[in-house]
C-alpha cells in the first residue's frame, strides 16, 4: 500500500543550500527546486524588506517562500518541485519507469507491475549540458539501445539491474530491454560517452516544458555529484544608518551642478570633460566619478565580487561608528570593547594586533540567490527568476536573526607584517593560482591581508564552537577586508525566529572568554596532526587555491566559509621556517609561560 508522506523543507533551506536549480532529497525521493517564476504568487509569499542589499543586485523586491506550520493540510500554500530525475526503478522488480505529472498522487511512487508493489527510487545518472547549465534525464532508451542491431525503442520494457559475470563498480549494474534483449553496463556511461555518441543539450530544465535550441555537449554525472549546482548568493547585514566615507563622496558628487549632466552624456569627451570638472571641485578620483554616475545594473548582471565587496564596506563603517558610540543601535544592538592590556604577559601582545572588539546582542541577516550555474563555476548563470521587461523584479530571499562578534585588526601591525618579502610571496603564489583558476572570478582577491583574516575567522569559528553552544555549521564569518587599513572579522549566527539566538556567541566574546578563546585557537593552528606534510605543502586543494591548511586543522563547514574553503594558509598566523606569522610572538610567549 502506497504510504502518503508530508515533504517539507526548512523556510532558511529556501535559497541555501536548496535553492532554485539545485536537486533536493526528501524521505528518499529526488526533487529539483525551481525558478521563482514557478513560485506561488506574490499573495501568498512573505516579503523581506532590505532596501541596502535589494538596490545592490537590481531589483525591487526580495521575496521569501511560503511557510506553514501545518504542513499536513492539503490546502497549504507551498513551492511545488519537480520530481527529477524522472526516471526511476523499482526495488523490487528492477523495471525502469519515465514518471511524468500525470503519475503524481502525493504519496511515495510504487511499482504498477502486478504482484510487486516496490517503491520507485530515482536512477543515480543525470546528464548535464557543459557550458549552459541545463539538465536532462539520460536519455536512457537511445543511449541503451544505440550499439543495438535492429530498430527497438522500447521505452517500457526496460531494467536495471545487477550485470552477469564478475564485474566490478559501476560495470557491474546494467540497463537491459526486455523486449530485443540487448543490454549495455554503467561502466560503458563514461565522461565524454554521450557526446561522442552524437547526444546534445535539449536546452531545458527539468520544470520547463519546451525544448531550447543549446546543442552543446552533455556529460553523464552522478545524481549526487557537486558539479550539478554551483550557487551565487548575496548576503547584507541590516546596518543602521551611518553616514560611510564613501557616502560622503557620493553625496558631495551628487550635490554638483554638473552630475545630473554627466548622467546622461552620451558622447565620450563631454563624459570625461565633466568628470574631471566634478573631481577638481571635489578631490575625488575621476574614475570614482564615472563609477558613480553609472545606472544601476541590470538583474542577472550583478558583478558579485563587487557587489559584495560594496557591501561589506557599508557594514565596516558601521562597526567603526560601533566603536566610535555613534552608531543607532535600532535593530544593531553592539557594545564596544577590548582585549585586557597591560598585565605583563602574552595577553598584551595579542592586545596590540586585535585592537577593537564589537560585542553584537542583537543583528539581521538577509541573504538572496541570484542564480545557479551547472557543471563548472564559469558556466553561464541561469537566474533564480527569469526576468520579464514589463514586471517588478525579484529575488527569493531569507532573513535571520541573531548575534555576533566583531574583531577590529590593528591597522599598522598588519600593515608590517604584510609588507615583509616572505609574506608578499605566499599571496603571489596563491594569486597566480587565482589568477589561473575557473573560480577565481567568484572570489575575494587573494592578499596577504585577506588569507590572514580568512584563515584566522576559520581557526576562530572552529573553537567558538566548543563553548557558544551553536554547532560549527551554524556559525558563519564575514572578512572585511576593502580598503587599507579596514580589516576585521565578523563571527556570527543567526535563526529564522525571530526571537533570534541565545546569546551564547556574545557571551563567548567577552573579552575574559575571548582572548583565552583565541590563544587555544592559536595553539591548535601551531601543530596539525598532519604535519610536517601540511605546514609544508606546496598551493592545494581546488586549483591550489590553499596553501597550509586542512580538515585537521583549518577548513570549516561549507555553510559557514565565505570563500568555499579556499584562500586559507596556516603558516601566516603561527609562522613556519619559510615565513614570519602574525600572531608569531603572542604563540611563542604563550608557550614560554607554560614550558
Amino acid at each position: 500500500m502506497a504510504e502518503a508522506q508530508v515533504k517539507t523543507v526548512r523556510a532558511s533551506e529556501t535559497v541555501s543550500p536548496y535553492g532554485p536549480g539545485a536537486i533536493v532529497d526528501i524521505l528518499g525521493q529526488s526533487f529539483m527546486v525551481p525558478t521563482g517564476d514557478k513560485w506561488p504568487p506574490s499573495k501568498l509569499r512573505r516579503s523581506v524588506r532590505s532596501d541596502r542589499l535589494a538596490e545592490a543586485l537590481g531589483v525591487d523586491e526580495l521575496w521569501a517562500a511560503p511557510t506553514t506550520h501545518t504542513p499536513e493540510d492539503q490546502k497549504t500554500p507551498g513551492l511545488e518541485f519537480e520530481r527529477f530525475p524522472a526516471w526511476l526503478f523499482c526495488q523490487g522488480c528492477r523495471r525502469m519507469v519515465k514518471w511524468t505529472r500525470a503519475l503524481e498522487t502525493g504519496v511515495v511512487p510504487h511499482c504498477q507491475e502486478v504482484a510487486c508493489d516496490g517503491r520507485l527510487v530515482p536512477m543515480r545518472f543525470v546528464a548535464v549540458c557543459t557550458s549552459n547549465s541545463h539538465i536532462a534525464d539520460v536519455p536512457w532508451v537511445e543511449w541503451m539501445h544505440r550499439s543495438a542491431d535492429g530498430d527497438c525503442k522500447a521505452d517500457d520494457k526496460l531494467k536495471f539491474e545487477s550485470a552477469e559475470g564478475r564485474a566490478e563498480g559501476l560495470s557491474s549494474l546494467q540497463v537491459r530491454c526486455e523486449r530485443c534483449g540487448h543490454r549495455r553496463t554503467l561502466g560503458d556511461l563514461r565522461r565524454d560517452v554521450l557526446s561522442v555518441e552524437g547526444f546534445t543539450c535539449r536546452g531545458k530544465q527539468p520544470w520547463e516544458r519546451d525544448w531550447g535550441s543549446c546543442g552543446k555537449p552533455i556529460d553523464p554525472q552522478q545524481r549526487g555529484a557537486t558539479s550539478l549546482h554551483f550557487s551565487d548568493t548575496m548576503s547584507a547585514i541590516d546596518i543602521p544608518a551611518v553616514e560611510s566615507r564613501s557616502e560622503q563622496d557620493l553625496e558631495a558628487m551628487r550635490s554638483h551642478v554638473f552630475f545630473t549632466a554627466l548622467r546622461g552624456a552620451t558622447d565620450p569627451a563631454q563624459r570625461d570633460m565633466l568628470a574631471g570638472q566634478i573631481s577638481l571641485d571635489t578631490g575625488i578620483p575621476v574614475a570614482d566619478v564615472i563609477a558613480a554616475a553609472q545606472p544601476l545594473v541590470a538583474p542577472g548582471d550583478v558583478d558579485v565580487r563587487a557587489t559584495r565587496s560594496g557591501l561589506q564596506a557599508d557594514e565596516y563603517e558601521a562597526f567603526i561608528a560601533a566603536i566610535a558610540g555613534t552608531a543607532p543601535v535600532e535593530g544593531f544592538h553592539t557594545r564596544p570593547t577590548r582585549l585586557p592590556r597591560g598585565r605583563g604577559d602574552a595577553g598584551d601582545g595579542l592586545a596590540a594586533l586585535i585592537s577593537d572588539i564589537v560585542l553584537v546582542d542583537r543583528l539581521r541577516d538577509v541573504r538572496a540567490v541570484l542564480g545557479f550555474r551547472r557543471y563548472t563555476p564559469d558556466a553561464e548563470l541561469k537566474p533564480a527568476v527569469p526576468f520579464t521587461p514589463h514586471e517588478r523584479k525579484w529575488l527569493p530571499a531569507v532573513e535571520g536573526y541573531g548575534e555576533g562578534v566583531f574583531l577590529r585588526f590593528d591597522p599598522q601591525a598588519v600593515a608590517a607584517w604584510a609588507k615583509q618579502e616572505e609574506v608578499q610571496r605566499r599571496g603571489d603564489a596563491l594569486l597566480t593560482h587565482q589568477n589561473a583558476s575557473n573560480l577565481g572570478n567568484r572570489l575575494h582577491i587573494v592578499s596577504p591581508e585577506y588569507v590572514l583574516l580568512h584563515t584566522f575567522a576559520h581557526l576562530l569559528m572552529r573553537e567558538l564552537a566548543f563553548g557558544s553552544g551553536y554547532t560549527a555549521a551554524s556559525i558563519r564569518e564575514r572578512i572585511y577586508c576593502e580598503s587599507d587599513g579596514d580589516y576585521g572579522v565578523f563571527i556570527y549566527t543567526t535563526s529564522s525566529d525571530v526571537e533570534g539566538t541565545l546569546g551564547g556567541l556574545v557571551r563567548q566574546g567577552e573579552p575574559r572568554h575571548l582572548g583565552p578563546a583565541i590563544v587555544r585557537a592559536l595553539e591548535q593552528a601551531a601543530w596539525c596532526p598532519n604535519d610536517p606534510v601540511c605546514i609544508e605543502s606546496e598551493p592545494q586543494s581546488i586549483d591550489g587555491l590553499n596553501l597550509a591548511a586542512c580538515h585537521a586543522c583549518s577548513l570549516a563547514s561549507e555553510t559557514s566559509c565565505e570563500s568555499q574553503n579556499l584562500l586559507l594558509d596556516r603558516a601566516l598566523i603561527v609562522g613556519s621556517e619559510s615565513v614570519r606569522g602574525y600572531f608569531e610572538d603572542v604563540l611563542a610567549a604563550v608557550l614560554g609561560q607554560r614550558s
